[in-house]
């Protein structure tokens, strides 16, 4: 495997990472935010199901960002 290539997925595997902290970021504070018993169970299920959105936005982003990478190297084989 060249240096290049390398590079390239060490880039990805650290994309995937900060995508990965992020998205565990926004689940524990929803989680947070729901086990302070603020609010009616309408407004905690529509404040779980916005964190969700989130959660998928960022994963999302980080499958469309490295994607390219990834298929760089294999376009490398």
């Amino acid at each position: 495997m060249s240096e290049p290539e390398v590079e390239r997925l060490r880039t990805a595997v650290s994309r995937l990472m900060d995508a990965q902290e992020e998205a565990l970021d926004t689940v524990r504070q929803a989680l947070d935010r729901s086990g302070e018993g603020l609010g009616t169970a309408e407004t905690i299920v529509d404040d779980l199901r916005a964190t969700l959105v989130d959660v998928l936005d960022i994963l999302d982003g980080a499958s469309a960002d490295v994607q390219p990478l990834l298929r760089s190297d294999e376009e490398g084989d």
